[in-house]
């Protein structure tokens, strides 16, 4: 494989630089209010964080509900949650907007920068980085996950070298990634697709320099495999968190209760990208000769994971449209990079600097972040959690009369509870994998008014919910005397009933009912 010689003849910013500006730029700006507003979980990594910190200590009994007080809890994401706490200390909501940014355009200059590496065509890397910021944007998140991208790519390189990196890398690897993010499960998935295709191409090939060559691959990537999996006991939890992480995507509940591990509904434009990858993988494995078996493995496995659950479709967009990339690129070579444009593009991509404008760009984000998004007197990022999505009002104004009870609250507002009303303990949060498929279901029939909800409600001892305006079970509840609302407005209604503990007057129900039609509306 031929790859471009490297110049650096002028100051302006190589290829992998000039995308990390624009996405250091361009993510911020239209994705930052999403990645914190989307739903309540940046917020409850805000709250696990400092609570790692305030103790000087891992997790390890659940102190936020009042269904599970006090049970066993198995952290997964800790390290990333310190990171988030550390970074909305220093910056807010801001803070972490720019740190998920970091982490996000270095991902994608670091794929772009990989590719060059192995000499792929310019255009076609650029294409495929392209391609892959779109299939991975429906997670761009203020999330713990996406400290496992830069950690799958970097798994990926050690994967494709054509020498195995020395055992020590690989166990410096694992005890990054195992206390950063449980995906590291998905690292020993993807070291056993690459073992297998080893070994089926060893069996497949008949040049005696090949067999060799696959025998010498798969013998060494075995002892890899090895310290990976000892490395993930290197965590303060032990052999019990690989045990929770392997456990927790074997409950059936949990994967059909928890929207992005259902599978992906192509009647939604936003996994049209998914949809069209998934065809042209398909088109080039039946028009193009068989790529290398490990290469054949990883696409059909990562996409079998995709088709099964849609947040796996991160994983197919990192890993298999850069192998497919590689399989292709030396048809794509003969056929558009011979052309002129692809030649210029080519001339020009092996010149400029890297790390002064990547250097430059972070602290530029990172001087945002520190005064909290703004520049001057223009507030660029948002600062705090918006109150169209968060019930930001409802929950500033329980905690000024002091309510106090059992809660029950939507889904997706339970960690921003846990962040801003820490006093209050909760149903259930964000973290399923705790809380288990049973206790999830429940809050499901109940959200859903199926048989048995109000004995459910009794059962728990519920006298609060925080639940959406317009809402079925809201709109229920506000027809029963006996629960009384407190608040309400075009997010939130905030209900009472005997037990609960409130110093604010109730507000008409008649003025609930509308501001719900309202919304409806």
């Amino acid at each position: 494989m031929n790859v471009i010689p490297k110049s650096r003849s002028g100051f302006h910013p190589t290829l992998p630089a000039f995308l990390f500006l624009i996405w250091a730029l361009l993510i911020p700006l239209f994705e930052g209010d999403v990645m914190v507003n989307a739903d309540g979980d940046p917020a409850r990594h805000i709250r696990h964080g400092e609570t790692i910190l305030a103790q000087k200590d891992v997790i390890r009994a659940d102190p936020f509900s009042f269904t599970k007080p006090g049970a066993p809890f198995v952290g997964f994401e800790y390290g990333s949650q310190i990171l988030f706490a550390l970074a909305h200390r220093a910056g807010g909501t801001p803070g972490m907007v720019v740190l998920t940014t970091i982490v996000i355009a270095g991902t994608l200059a670091l794929l772009l920068a990989g590719l060059l590496r192995k000499g792929t065509d310019p255009l076609l890397a650029v294409a495929t980085v392209l391609a892959v910021a779109v299939l991975t944007n429906i997670h761009w998140l203020a999330r713990p996950h996406v400290f496992s991208w830069p950690i799958t790519l970097i798994l990926l390189a050690m994967l494709e070298a054509e020498r195995r990196p020395p055992l020590a890398l690989w166990a410096g690897l694992y005890m990054a990634w195992v206390n950063l993010h449980g995906a590291f499960v998905f690292g020993w998935l993807l070291m056993g697709m690459y073992l297998a295709g080893h070994i089926l191409e060893y069996w497949a090939a008949t040049d005696p320099a090949v067999r060799a060559r696959e025998r010498a691959r798969f013998q060494g990537l075995v002892p890899a495999i090895g310290v990976a999996v000892l490395a993930s006991l290197v965590n303060p939890y032990g052999w019990h968190l690989p045990q929770h992480v392997v456990q927790f995507f074997g409950d059936p509940w949990l994967r059909r209760l928890t929207q992005e591990f259902l599978s992906p509904d192509f009647h939604s434009r936003d996994l049209y990208p998914f949809l069209l990858t998934l065809l042209g993988v398909m088109a080039l494995l039946a028009l193009r000769p068989r790529p290398h078996w490990t290469h054949l493995l990883v696409l059909l496995g990562t996409a079998g994971m995709a088709l099964i659950s849609q947040r796996n479709i991160v994983q197919f967009g990192l890993i298999a449209v850069p192998l497919l990339a590689l399989d292709q690129n030396a048809y794509w070579k003969r056929r558009v990079g011979s052309g002129r444009f692809a030649t210029n593009f080519a001339a020009a991509a092996r010149t400029g600097v890297t790390w002064p404008w990547v250097v430059g760009a972070t602290a530029l984000l990172l001087a945002l972040a520190a005064n909290h998004g703004r520049v001057g007197e223009r507030q660029l990022l948002t600062e705090g959690f918006s109150p169209e999505r968060i019930p930001v009002a409802a929950v500033a104004r329980a905690r000024e009369t002091g309510v106090q009870g059992r809660i029950f609250n939507e889904f997706i507002w339970s960690g921003y509870i846990l962040y801003a009303w820490p006093e209050m303990k909760v149903f259930i949060d964000g973290g399923s994998d705790f809380y288990g498929g049973e206790l999830l279901r429940t809050h499901r029939d109940i959200v859903n008014l199926q048989p048995g909800w109000r004995d459910s409600l009794d059962a728990y001892r519920i006298n609060l919910t925080l639940t959406a305006t317009g809402r079925a079970l809201t709109e229920e509840l506000l027809r029963e005397p006996a629960w009384i609302p407190r608040y309400c407005d075009s997010t939130a209604v905030l209900l009472s009933r005997s037990g609960a503990t409130t110093r604010t007057d109730s507000v008409p129900r008649a003025n609930c009912h509308a501001v719900g039609q309202k919304a409806d509306n």
